[in-house]
Formats: structure tokens, sequence, C-alpha cells
């Protein structure tokens, strides 16, 4: 499992358009891959995500999976200081350290699956030195082509 590293990152903000996902209260769960793939197309088919381009400080795409205790989120949205529009809501990710995964080909949404799969089935375990810290995670598409991507997952740890 070489495809990840324990990077120092910037705290950065996030706006996006958000839903609530559906089926368990956990950051991941099995469940969640159709719910986000349906809410990230219809986001882009109406045309919200070209209304956030050009907010946009970042090249990447950037999906984020967040959790209240009681209920699981996800947004689809960009990196920026920008104030954000009609719709949307921010997420703020603190500076500090981040399990990074990466991988690459095929689509975007298996990729992010099997790295979260990895990081809290396989890393994250009581061997592991570090543990998840319970804030959001970034899934951030590196490349623009969710038919072919590479991808980052973005886990804030302890």
């Amino acid at each position: 499992m070489s495809n990840y590293k324990i990077l120092e990152k910037d705290a950065f903000r996030f706006i996006g358009f958000k839903t609530k996902l559906e089926g368990s209260v956990n950051i991941h769960a099995e469940e969640f891959s159709s719910q986000k793939t349906e809410f990230f197309k219809g986001i882009i088919h109406d045309g919200k995500m070209a209304l956030l381009q050009p907010l946009s400080e970042s090249k990447y795409g950037y999906g984020v999976v967040t959790t209240d205790k009681k209920t699981a989120y996800y947004y689809a949205g960009v990196r920026t200081t920008q104030k954000g529009i009609a719709g949307t809501e921010e997420v703020l990710f603190s500076g500090g350290k981040y399990l990074v995964l990466s991988d690459e080909g095929g689509l975007s949404r298996l990729a992010f699956d099997k790295l979260e799969n990895q990081a809290f089935n396989q890393i994250l375990t009581n061997d592991f030195e570090y543990t998840y810290n319970g804030k959001p995670i970034a899934e951030v598409l590196l490349n623009g082509n969710p038919a072919d991507a590479e991808v980052e997952v973005w886990i804030p740890i302890e």
C-alpha cells in the first residue's frame, strides 16, 4: 500500500452545494457511493457547478464528506476565499496532518470509493499511529477527467 502518505496541509475554505446522505451516520459507508454520484451528476447537469467555476481558486474538482454525528452530508463545489452564491454552504478545512491517498485510471467515483475503503478498512486501524479526527474529508479530482481520473482523498488525522 504505497499509494498513501502523511502530509501537512494548509487550512482552506470550500463552498459547495450540499445533500444529505442516507443509510448511515458514519463519515464513510458503502451505500453513499451511488448517492454521491447522482448528486454530483445532478449539480453538473443543472448548471450549478458552472456557476461556481468563476469562484474557484484551484484547478482541481472537489467533493466533501462531513458528518454532525447524526447525519452524513456530501458537497460538490470549489476551493475559494470568495463569497459563496445562493444555495451554497462553506466547509472549513483546518491546517494539519492529513492521510493522503492517490489513485489513477478509471471512473473517479470508483477510485474515491476504493481509496476511502482502503483508508477506513486497512490503514486507519488500531495498528496505525494516527486516527481519523472527525473533520471533513476531501475527494479531489486532479486532472478534471472523471472518466479516466487522477484522484486523491484527504483524510484529516491526529
